[in-house]
């Protein structure tokens, strides 16, 4: 496996540091109190408009501890959460016309439901994948979406390590689900003879797993991740790629767009109510983050 380039290296924190100073902006602007951490009081001071029942329920159903537990913060109070950066971006949609992500995600048949914080079992045991976002089709099938925000600009062994739970000695796991390529990459993962380096592959393999095992091959997996234009980004980026290649058929159901790239896609489809929204997630997401 080719090392991440020293250069590289140097630039991590950068991105890191970009993300958290835009959002502290942002804080400052709203005057939000926020700790040293960059977490807010509450969940609801950095959610667009607090969050909603819906979203309040299935945070609690989901295994990540959004919300909090026996009394420590939540996940989701952090301004740098990709949590909170999902649920700004889907949850205004709850109960609403769902045509405007339809036609921005450019997917054939319209979007009929939409939840968050959704957990689908492997069949592995342990805790299971939890997908950030869940949008249903009218003809019931999925469109799963895993959120990145600062997580790209993190080094880490874990994105290409796979449980032994997920290497059983048939060498089956994924073809058992009609994913041969996912089974071909994790052949890779398991012998080191890949070139990721800051694409997280193992969690993108664990969802296309738990989604298959759930819906077969009416699912879909996109990762939606936040761009801060530089060198990592660019690696990033051409993971996704190179992922997408060596997956070969199983590539028709996974794709990759930046949060940038979508609200583009998705200011044609809103209305004049959908104003309030927008301003938010430029203000907050896209002029402060350093992106035109």
């Amino acid at each position: 496996m080719r090392p991440l380039h020293q250069s590289l290296m140097k630039t991590l924190p950068s991105e890191r540091d970009i993300i958290k100073a835009g959002q502290r902006a942002w804080a400052a602007r709203k005057g939000l109190a926020i700790d040293a951490d960059g977490y807010c009081s509450c969940a609801d001071d950095n959610v667009f408009r607090g969050l909603s029942l819906g979203a309040r329920l299935d945070f609690e159903n989901g295994d990540g501890a959004e919300l909090g537990k026996n009394g420590r913060r939540g996940k989701i109070q952090a301004l740098h959460s990709s949590s909170a950066l999902a649920c700004n971006w889907f949850d205004y949609w709850r109960g609403r016309d769902l045509g405007p992500l339809s036609g921005a995600f450019g997917v054939p048949v319209p979007f009929s439901t939409l939840v968050l914080e959704q957990k689908f079992p492997t069949g592995l045991g342990g805790i299971g994948p939890n997908l950030d976002a869940l949008l249903t089709r009218a003809d019931e099938s999925v469109f799963a979406i895993e959120s990145k925000f600062a997580e790209p600009y993190t080094k880490s062994k874990a994105k290409t390590f796979l449980e032994s739970k997920y290497l059983p000695d048939d060498r089956s796991l994924w073809t058992g689900r009609g994913l041969p390529g996912c089974q071909a990459v994790t052949e890779a993962l398991r012998t080191g003879q890949h070139e990721f380096e800051v694409l997280d592959v193992a969690q993108l393999h664990k969802h296309m797993l738990a989604l298959a095992r759930r819906f077969g091959d009416q699912s879909s997996l996109c990762c939606l991740w936040f761009e801060v234009p530089g060198a990592v980004a660019d690696r990033h980026r051409h993971e996704l790629t190179d992922f997408a290649g060596l997956i070969g058929t199983d590539a028709a159901r996974f794709s990759a767009l930046t949060y940038q790239e979508l609200f583009v896609r998705m200011v044609p489809f809103v209305g004049q109510d959908d104003s309030g929204y927008i301003a938010y997630l430029r203000n907050r997401y896209v002029s402060e983050a350093g992106v035109s």
